[in-house]
């Protein structure tokens, strides 16, 4: 038997439409509308173009610039956005909320730069999280991203990956951790992008001995230190630098014709100013040169795990570079 609409010349998809649209034509019929979902608040990119001029004590012997001074550069991007639009933390109180960093990876292109130029800078940061097997939050988290060119023809120069974990003033490991945003900061609970944190074994081979070790105690000082209370981040990498240098020297490199191109630093626990430490070192890769160190704190048992970890990896100057 033939259905009601048989007779009609075109489906009644077709049909449905066009009384649809006549009725919406009429004003007699309006069709529902799908609610908007709003958009997360700690979601929001913070995104950075700026210049920093050069400063001369940055750059090396062939005008290139080092690598611990690639920080320098992308501070303003990565801490001076992100504290303009939460507010700077207060160095004089050890009270709240407060962004170490966790984790850092540098590198530099072996560009000769004119030392009176500047920089140009470009980079973003945003908020992730990480998870437990449980899926509950288990960590919330910082990462930025940047790009440092040359202004006079683009050319990368550097490049910087940061990541800084919230966390409280808290002798209890427990209370430490901060599993969701403070409510002041107007961001919502959590950021929805799912992070992974990098690990001590990401970094150093701690399976297998150390190739080289140090039995001699060195000690930080005040002029190492920052307004965290704690050595400066970069001070690792340059103290680690002089250690593998020596390392590689008496292995038989020439240091005349490698320069350090990228590190990645793991801060695991800070180092105060007059406390003793230890370097350990292994050799991890060839082609390129890779080395990874440790710091250990002086009077920790040796099964302790190291306060920091840095891996260093060292390239050949090109020849057209060449002073």
């Amino acid at each position: 038997m033939p259905t009601p609409f048989a007779s009609f010349p075109f489906p009644v998809s077709g049909l449905l439409f066009f009384i649809s649209s006549l009725l919406r034509a009429c004003g007699w019929f309006t069709p529902p509308r799908m609610p908007r979902t709003q958009p997360n608040a700690a979601d929001r990119v913070l995104r950075a173009r700026l210049k920093e001029p050069l400063r001369f004590p940055d750059l090396t012997e062939r005008q290139a610039l080092k690598l611990a001074a690639v920080p320098h550069y992308t501070s303003r991007a990565h801490f001076g956005v992100w504290h303009r639009r939460i507010g700077g933390p207060d160095f004089n109180a050890r009270t709240g909320i407060f962004t170490p960093l966790f984790f850092v990876e540098i590198e530099v292109a072996d560009v000769r730069l004119t030392p009176l130029a500047a920089l140009q800078v470009r980079g973003e940061t945003y908020l992730a999280k990480t998870l437990e097997p449980s899926g509950a939050v288990d960590h919330i988290l910082r990462e930025g991203r940047h790009t440092l060119l040359a202004d006079h023809d683009a050319a990368v120069v550097g490049r910087a990956h940061l990541i800084n974990v919230f966390t409280r003033y808290d002798a209890d490991p427990a209370r430490r951790r901060v599993t969701a945003l403070p409510a002041e900061m107007g961001l919502g609970p959590v950021p929805s992008r799912i992070a992974t944190l990098p690990s001590i074994g990401d970094l150093i081979p701690s399976a297998r001995r150390p190739d080289f070790a140090e039995h001699e105690t060195h000690v930080w000082h005040y002029g190492q230190t920052d307004p965290n209370r704690h050595v400066s981040g970069m001070e690792y990498v340059r103290v680690m630098e002089c250690y593998v240098s020596d390392v590689l020297r008496a292995a038989g490199h020439d240091l005349r014709r490698l320069y350090y191109a990228r590190a990645r630093i793991l801060y695991r626990k800070p180092c105060f100013r007059g406390e003793g430490y230890r370097r350990v070192a292994w050799f991890c890769g060839e082609a390129p040169l890779v080395i990874a160190g440790a710091f250990y704190k002086d009077g920790d048992p040796p099964d302790a795990r190291p306060a920091v970890a840095v891996e260093l990896t060292l390239s050949q100057h090109d020849e057209q570079g060449s002073p």
